[in-house]
């Protein structure tokens, strides 16, 4: 240790000694600020940045009366089950074996439709793809009449990774989804998080 190291160390040494009242913490609180964390119970987006969700296509501000009602469809894939269609929730989904692909939503009364959505998980880890989609409805559960003809529909999670199909409102007890084609090379069938009816 060099000689004015050592000088510095034992006049600091001779002070404390010398005025052992005079802690070092008071003197340290008044250069210290303290900031209160704010108020938050989960995690939230600043205000500076746009909301992901300005851009995704709206749905009806109607109510979805296909939430939570029975589902009927054909074989599954693994743990995709025809139930996560309608729980209200996009992290879980249905995944059909194979084409066409049928999902029947049991809407336990009769209601005027116009729009099917069909949603997937809004996550960007989905990469886009197109699936080809028809919709049916019923009255009896037994005959069926097409309210939208096959067409190819766009997936992407810019948009919310959801499609809405309209058209001219109808009675219906049932709606049934069919699905024909499914363009991504992840799956050998139909996917779906949400069908939402209005």
């Amino acid at each position: 240790m060099n000689r004015k190291l050592r000088i510095l160390l034992s006049a600091a040494l001779a002070l404390l000694l010398a005025f052992p009242g005079a802690g070092l913490c008071e003197e340290i609180e008044t250069i210290v600020t303290v900031v209160p964390a704010p108020q938050q119970t989960k995690a939230e987006r600043p205000p500076c940045f746009p909301d992901p969700a300005d851009q995704y296509i709206p749905l009806p501000e109607t109510e979805n009366v296909a939430l939570g009602k029975p589902v009927h469809a054909g074989q599954h894939t693994d743990v995709y089950v025809p139930r996560n269609v309608n729980d209200g929730k996009t992290d879980t989904y249905w995944e059909s074996k194979g084409f066409p692909a049928e999902m029947t939503i049991d809407l336990e009364g009769t209601f005027s439709v116009s729009t099917v959505a069909v949603c997937l998980n809004p996550s960007a880890i989905w990469e886009p793809r197109i699936q080809e989609i028809a919709v049916w409805v019923s009255l009896d559960g037994e005959s069926y009449t097409q309210v939208s003809a096959p067409d190819k529909y766009q997936f992407d999670a810019a948009t919310g990774n959801r499609i809405r199909i309209d058209f001219e409102a109808v009675p219906a007890a049932f709606v049934r989804v069919v699905f024909t084609m499914n363009s991504s090379s992840r799956t050998g069938g139909a996917q779906a998080a949400e069908i939402c009816v209005y």
